[in-house]
């Protein structure tokens, strides 16, 4: 009875630290999503993620400002939420849940520096790729923007992930 009661504890001991495995590299994070593919959803992967920043004053648009280079960010289940990292590990601050409409996913970007969120809906298109648009946070901006800030601004994101890797499953015929 010991015995068992040790492997089974052994046994747990491995499958956790395998879920719990640091990933490190871009290649460390390939190698998963191809050991894992036919049990990937369609948000997991790496992704390639530009953004577009529009800025209003009131309602009045003044300045749009599109980040040149995208970032890679990977995309893994964690307990059933979808945890998003940069290729070196750490936590992106972005996190997705599924809804009740395939290709839908509830996203949330958390900004730790004013312990703030924005939420909003992601949409997986049929070409692989997501798009959403989310407003940055009063708090946030006035932090970010500091002495630049003036009262009735406010900034959205537009953002586009285009999925690179694993590639898009095709139906067998």
């Amino acid at each position: 009875m010991k015995k068992g009661l040790l492997f089974l504890g052994l046994l747990a001991a491995m499958a956790f630290s395998a879920t719990a495995q640091k990933f490190t590299t871009e290649f460390m994070f390939q190698e998963y999503f191809a050991k894992h593919l036919d049990t990937l959803d369609d948000i997991e992967g790496i992704w390639l993620v530009s953004t577009s920043q529009e800025f209003y004053r009131y309602d009045t648009l003044y300045d749009v400002i599109k980040l040149p280079k995208a970032a890679k960010v990977a995309v893994m289940k964690k307990q059933g939420i979808y945890e998003s990292y940069n290729l070196t590990g750490e936590s992106y601050d972005v996190e997705f849940t599924v809804t009740d409409v395939k290709g839908v996913y509830f996203y949330t970007i958390s900004f730790p520096e004013t312990q703030e969120h924005s939420k909003t809906d992601a949409v997986i298109s049929k070409d692989g790729s997501m798009e959403y648009k989310y407003e940055f946070p009063d708090k946030y901006l006035q932090f970010k923007l500091a002495d630049t800030y003036e009262e009735g601004t406010h900034v959205t994101n537009e953002v586009k992930w285009t999925k690179i890797f694993p590639e898009k499953k095709t139906k067998k015929k």
